[in-house]
């Protein structure tokens, strides 16, 4: 039969039928589920990488918001919502910017903030100072050699109301200098002060810090004068706590003092007798003796008086009995009475005949 003759349908010679090969069906289903999940996990680390981006994006804007706030509370005297949203914003983000810093200025803003005082019905509205900028200028240079810093941030207060532009960057540097010295004497309760304003100190040189970097004179006693107020705040509460605060202050500012004038030295003094006192009421004999170790610190910054002397002694005779040293009595030899004694020897003088 021709070969070009179409094939019947009716035909019913055999006919050869290649089967597909089973390895090309299995290679053609693996390449087609890796292709699947390819696509797959494409798409769900591109869904995740979007909903965080979305989700940090959010909780940014919520932490701007926040912290565009907390100068409207400030502004308001609104210290206590100030200092929670800051909280907030820290917890979310430590690293968020100026969220540290301005938590400090809140706390030390709620620390000095005076209670309200009733004004009178009647106010005096101050004359405008008109006095040219050269004037106010010249008075305030003159304040500052005299040490005068009150009298010196009152003037620059006027010259910035005046024209904040005037000498911007001079102004700006007689600024820290008045507050930076006037945050120091008061701590110290010097010049202008006679007794010691800690909490106002600590304001005048955060303050300062505006204007540029603290010295490290000013800095250090900052910290001490915080320190000194923490240590007060376990006063008659933790004594071991109180010790451990004041301990540090006194190694290096002893003579730092309260508005009570009270140096650190005295507190930390008094503070490890008192330690000491709550040891030795103690029931268990070893926690008892260690009121010792607390005595004899205080000691060594100021003699115990009598009463703590007597405390010490009977303690320490209790915790340190003395030893009982035997004696031991010396026996005489015993002599054998059969022993043979030894001949004394004699020596004969021969004399010359």
């Amino acid at each position: 039969m021709n070969e070009t003759q179409p094939q019947k349908l009716s035909d019913t010679q055999p006919r050869k039928v290649t089967k597909p090969s089973r390895w090309g069906f299995w290679i053609s289903l693996l390449v087609l589920m890796a292709a699947l999940g390819l696509g797959s996990a494409a798409g769900y680390g591109e869904g995740v990488y979007e909903r965080v981006n979305a989700q940090s994006t959010k909780v940014g804007l919520q932490l701007s918001e926040q912290f565009a706030l907390v100068q409207q509370d400030i502004d308001a005297g609104r210290y206590n919502v100030a200092r929670q949203r800051l909280e907030y914003i820290i917890k979310q983000d430590a690293t968020y910017p100026g969220a540290a810093d301005k938590l400090a200025e809140v706390l030390v803003n709620q620390l000095i903030t005076p209670s309200p005082v009733p004004t009178a019905t009647a106010t005096i509205t101050p004359t405008p100072d008109m006095r040219s900028q050269e004037a106010i200028f010249a008075q305030a240079g003159q304040q500052l050699q005299n040490n005068d810093w009150a009298g010196l941030m009152g003037s620059l207060d006027s010259l910035r109301k005046a024209d904040p532009t005037y000498k911007a960057a001079v102004v700006d540097g007689m600024y820290y200098t008045a507050l930076r010295n006037r945050g120091v004497d008061q701590i110290m309760g010097t010049g202008a002060y006679k007794t010691t304003n800690m909490e106002g100190g600590i304001y005048d040189l955060t303050l300062a810090e505006r204007f540029g970097p603290l010295d490290g004179y000013a800095d250090g006693l900052r910290t001490f004068t915080r320190m000194y107020i923490t240590a007060s705040s376990f006063w008659d509460v933790d004594w071991p706590q109180a010790v451990n605060y004041f301990r540090q202050v006194y190694q290096y500012t002893p003579n730092l003092r309260d508005a009570s004038n009270i140096t650190a030295a005295q507190r930390l003094t008094e503070a490890l007798l008192k330690y000491g006192d709550q040891l030795a009421a103690n029931g268990k004999s070893k926690d008892r003796c260690a009121a010792l170790d607390a005595w004899s610190e205080a000691n060594t910054i100021s003699p115990l008086d009598g009463t703590y002397s007597t405390k010490f002694n009977n303690l320490n005779l209790e915790c340190n009995p003395p030893t009982e040293v035997p004696t031991t009595a010396i026996e005489a030899p015993t002599v054998d009475p059969n022993a043979p004694t030894a001949e004394p020897t004699a020596t004969t003088a021969t004399s010359g005949g």
